[in-house]
């Protein structure tokens, strides 16, 4: 199956008064998709929490008083908060609810290969293997590769 996914421009997170974040959700799409919740610096990324949603700017917003997911947010490394929305481009035959479960497991497991701190729909840090290599040709393996404990379990 090919999935599309359109992403908007990384949208501004701001720190709000009550120890909360804020953001435009006016630019956040009214659409079924995927979203991302993370952080930039430079031209650098770290996904924090990936998300799905039949309405993204209704679940963004959700999100918004999630404690233990903005607690995470501000505790994480330096750098601007942002989040990502994509929507999912469906073509004939296919159901929405499935494609937005194959692209959040898909990007799930992206960002733990990057070694990512993403937490799971709890709040909670997701559980991950590391493997180490050594003596070994990096364009073999590299020296550090991320595996969600799920696989393993």
């Amino acid at each position: 199956m090919n999935i599309e996914v359109a992403w908007s421009p990384p949208i501004p997170m701001k720190r709000t008064r009550s120890a909360g974040y804020s953001i435009d959700l006016v630019r956040v799409p009214e659409a079924s998709g995927v979203y991302v919740f993370g952080r930039r610096w430079g031209e650098g990324f770290e996904a924090l929490y990936v998300g799905t949603a039949l309405d993204i700017r209704s679940r963004i917003n959700d999100q918004l008083n999630n404690v233990r997911l903005m607690s995470h947010i501000k505790e994480a490394k330096v750098g601007n908060r942002v989040v990502v929305a994509g929507v999912i481009l469906t073509k004939g035959g296919q159901r929405i609810e499935k494609c937005l479960t194959l692209v959040e497991n898909a990007l799930i497991r992206y960002f733990l290969s990057e070694g990512d701190d993403l937490v799971n729909v709890q709040g909670t840090l997701i559980r991950r293997h590391v493997i180490s290599s050594t003596q070994t040709p990096r364009w073999l393996v590299p020296r550090e590769m991320y595996l969600d404990s799920s696989v393993s379990d």
